[in-house]
C-alpha cells in the first residue's frame, strides 16, 4: 500500500452538490508522482422531480408505518444523505481504491480512510434507516432512502456495499429469525456494529447453488454444527465492526439433494451469547480475500468454517426452506445493484457533461474560422451525452419506481394496489438488476470516450467507475440469469399475470400521453415498443414449448427490450408531467427558445426532460421492431455452431 494526500477539498457554493478533491500519490515505478482529481456532481434536482411530481412521495404519508413523518422530514432525510454521501463518502473512494483491503492475523483490515467515515455512518443512523424503529432503525420508506443509497453507491460503490448487505442481512433474520435470534442479532446490524453477509456460493456450487457441500449437524442444543467453504463473499470480514454476521446456506444430514434440501443459518464469527455479548471464535476463518479488477475496498473473501474447530449456527426458520428465505436478501441485492448502476452511470454522466463543457478543442463545423470550441458542441459528443443522459436518469426513475412499488406492498391496507405493486416489482426485479447495470456499464464506456485518452488515465475518475461497476452485472445472479429468471418464471407466473398487470398499466399510461398532441411522435414509438414486446411474449409461451433451447436463446434480447420499454415509459412519464410544468411556466407553449432554455433553469430543465424522452423513443424504441423480428425468425445459427 502507498500512502496517499489528501491535499484539499474544494467546494462551490454556487454548483448544488458539487465536491471537488485532490489526492496526491507518492512516485512510484516509471511515474514522478500520482494525482487523482476527484469531483462527484449528484443531480438532486432529478430527484426532487422524480420524487415529488413522478412518484408523489407524499401519498406515503397515509400508511400508518409513515404516519409519524411528513414531506419536510422526507425532504431533510434526501439532503443529508447526499450531503454525507457527497461531502464525507467520496474522498475516500479514490484512497481505498489505492489502498484494497489485505488479511493480517487471520483478520480483513479495509482500507484506513474508510474508518472514521463509517464510524459517523454508524452515528448517524444511516445504514438501517428503512428498518424497523424497534430494532434500531429509523423506519423511513424504501422510497425515500433510494436517493441516499444511490448517492453513497456514486460516491463509493466499495464503501457503500458494508453497510448495505448488513442491514439486508439483520431485515431477514428479523424476517424469519426467532424472537431470540431478532434479539440477538438485529439491532446490532441495523446500527452497524456488527456487519452482516449472505454465504451462498462455493468453490463447486457457483450460479447452481444446489451443488453445495456445505452440512449441518444439530447439536441437540438449539444450535448446529456447521462445515463448509464459500467463495466470492462480499464484506466476508472487516474490522469496521467487532463481529460479522452470516447468513449461510448448508444442507442439515439426511435432507435431500438440490435446492429443497438447503436450510438457511446464523453463523457468526464469533459467537454471541445469551446475553448479547461477544463470545469465543467461531471458527470462521478467512482463507483470503480474492484480487479484483474493481471495488478494491470491499473484502471479498473465502471462508473456512469449521475446519479448523467447531463452528456453530442457529436455524432460521423452517429445516429446508433456506432458499426461499434468502430469496429475500437475493432481491433486495438485486434492487441494490441495479442501483449500483445507476448510480455510477449518473456519476460517469456528470463527469462527462463538466468535461466536455469545459474542454476546448476543434472547430464549429459550421463556422471553421471561428477558432476552436468545447466538445459539447461536436455532434458525435451530444449523440454520447444523449445515450448517457437517457439511460441514466431512466434507469434512476425505474429503480425509484420499484422503490415505490415495495413500500406499497409492504404497507398498503388496500389489498388491490398492494397485490399490484407486488405483482410490479417481481416482474421488475430481473429487469431492474440487468438493464440497469448492463447499461450502467456502457455509460461508463461511453463517459471514457468523452474524455478521450484523459479518461483512461487514473487522475480521473472514469476508469475506476468502470471497473467498479462490472461487478454488477456478475453478482446476485449474473444478468443472464436474471434473463432466465424473466422468462422462464416471472412470465409464466400466476398465468402470465405479473406480464399481463404491466401491460394493463403502460396501455393505461399510453391514454394519457396519446392525450398531448405534442408528444405524439414520443407517444408512437412507445406504443410500437408495447406491441413489440407483447409479439415476443406470445412468441416465447408458443415457442417454449416446441423447442426451448430456442426460446432461451432469445431471453437475454427479450430482458434487454424490456428495458428499453420500461425506461422508455419512464421518461415518458416525465414528459408528459413536464409538459404540463412546461406550459404553465411559458404561458402555455412548449415551444422554448434557446435563449430561454439558456437563462431559466427550471424551463432548460422540463425542456431538458421532454428532450430526453424523444431522444429515447426515436434512438432506441424505434427499434423495438427490429429486435423484435431479430428474436422470433428462429435461427439457430448459435446453437448449431460447432465452436
Amino acid at each position: 500500500m502507498r500512502p496517499c494526500k489528501f491535499v484539499a477539498p474544494v467546494v462551490d457554493p454556487a454548483k448544488l452538490n458539487e465536491y471537488s478533491f485532490i489526492i496526491d500519490f507518492p512516485p512510484t515505478g516509471h511515474r514522478t508522482r500520482g494525482r487523482k482529481m476527484g469531483h462527484l456532481i449528484f443531480d438532486k434536482r432529478d430527484w426532487n422531480f422524480i420524487l415529488n411530481e413522478q412518484l408523489d412521495v407524499s401519498r406515503l404519508l397515509k400508511f400508518k408505518a409513515f404516519e409519524d413523518y411528513d414531506t419536510d422530514v422526507f425532504e431533510q432525510v434526501v439532503s443529508e444523505g447526499i450531503k454525507f454521501a457527497v461531502e464525507r463518502i467520496a474522498p475516500v473512494n479514490p484512497l481505498g481504491d489505492e489502498a484494497g483491503c489485505t488479511v493480517e492475523g487471520g483478520f480483513v483490515k479495509v482500507p484506513e480512510a474508510y474508518h472514521p467515515v463509517y464510524k459517523e455512518l454508524k452515528q448517524a443512523g444511516w445504514i438501517g434507516m428503512i428498518h424497523s424503529p424497534e430494532f434500531g432503525g429509523q423506519g423511513i420508506p424504501l422510497t425515500v432512502a433510494a436517493p441516499v443509497g444511490e448517492a453513497q453507491s456514486a460516491a463509493s460503490q466499495a464503501f457503500a456495499m458494508y453497510g448495505g448487505l448488513t442491514h439486508s442481512a439483520g431485515h431477514l433474520i428479523e424476517a424469519f429469525g426467532t424472537e431470540k435470534l431478532r434479539q440477538l442479532f438485529v439491532e446490532k446490524m441495523y446500527t452497524g456494529e456488527w456487519g452482516g453477509t449472505m454465504c451462498l456460493t462455493e468453490p463447486n456450487a457457483g450460479s447452481e447453488v444446489g451443488d453445495l457441500r456445505s452440512k449441518a449437524s444439530d447439536l441437540g442444543d438449539g444450535t448446529w454444527q456447521i462445515q463448509g467453504q464459500k467463495i466470492f463473499i462480499s464484506g466476508g470480514d472487516s474490522d469496521l465492526t467487532s463481529n460479522t454476521v452470516h447468513l449461510y446456506l448448508a444442507r442439515c444430514e439426511g435432507d435431500p439433494a438440490g435446492t429443497r434440501g438447503i436450510s438457511l443459518f446464523v453463523v457468526p464469527r464469533h459467537w454471541v451469547n445469551d446475553d448479547g455479548s461477544i463470545g469465543e471464535f467461531n471458527n470462521v476463518s478467512v482463507v483470503g480475500i480474492e484480487e479484483k479488477l474493481g471495488i478494491h475496498g470491499s473484502a471479498t473473501c473465502q471462508l473456512s468454517v469449521g475446519e479448523d474447530g467447531p463452528a456453530r449456527g442457529y436455524l432460521v426458520g423452517e429445516r429446508g426452506r433456506g432458499m426461499s428465505y434468502m430469496f429475500q436478501m437475493m432481491n433486495e441485492a438485486r434492487i441494490a445493484c441495479g442501483q449500483q448502476g445507476s448510480a455510477l452511470a449518473n456519476a460517469a454522466y456528470q463527469q462527462a457533461l463538466a468535461y466536455a463543457r469545459d474542454r476546448v478543442q476543434g472547430p464549429d463545423l459550421q463556422n471553421p474560422r471561428a477558432g476552436s470550441v468545447a466538445i459539447i458542441n461536436h455532434p458525435d459528443v451530444r449523440r454520447n451525452l444523449m445515450f448517457m443522459k437517457a439511460y441514466s436518469e431512466g434507469t434512476r426513475a425505474l429503480l425509484a419506481r420499484c422503490s415505490m412499488w415495495s413500500d406499497i406492498a409492504a404497507h398498503s391496507d388496500d389489498e388491490v394496489e398492494a397485490g399490484n405493486a407486488k405483482l410490479l416489482l417481481e416482474l421488475a426485479t430481473p429487469i431492474a438488476k440487468a438493464y440497469s447495470t448492463d447499461k450502467g456499464f456502457k455509460v461508463t464506456e461511453l463517459a471514457m470516450q468523452v474524455l478521450g485518452g484523459y479518461g483512461y488515465l487514473k487522475e480521473y475518475p472514469i476508469e475506476q467507475y468502470m471497473r467498479d461497476i462490472k461487478i454488477a452485472s456478475l453478482y446476485e445472479g449474473t444478468n443472464g440469469i436474471q434473463a432466465l429468471d424473466l422468462v422462464g418464471r416471472k412470465m409464466r407466473a400466476n398465468g402470465g399475470q405479473l406480464f399481463m398487470t404491466y401491460m394493463a398499466t403502460l396501455g393505461e399510461f399510453l391514454g394519457r400521453i396519446g392525450a398531448v398532441s405534442e408528444l405524439a411522435d414520443i407517444a408512437k414509438q412507445l406504443q410500437s415498443g408495447q406491441e413489440s414486446l407483447g409479439k415476443v411474449a406470445m412468441w416465447l409461451q408458443t415457442t417454449a414449448g416446441e423447442d426451448m433451447k430456442i426460446a432461451i436463446l432469445q431471453a437475454t434480447p427479450f430482458l434487454e427490450l424490456f428495458g428499453d420499454v420500461m425506461v422508455g415509459h419512464m421518461l415518458c412519464e416525465q414528459a408528459v408531467i413536464a409538459a404540463e410544468r412546461l406550459a404553465e411556466l411559458t404561458g402555455g407553449s412548449l415551444m422554448t427558445s434557446a435563449e430561454q432554455r439558456e437563462n431559466d433553469a427550471e424551463i432548460r430543465f422540463y425542456a431538458g426532460k421532454i428532450g430526453t424522452a424523444r431522444f429515447f423513443a426515436h434512438a432506441v424504441l424505434q427499434l423495438a421492431r427490429s429486435k423484435a423480428f431479430a428474436m422470433t425468425n428462429s435461427s439457430r445459427a448459435a446453437l448449431n455452431m460447432v465452436f
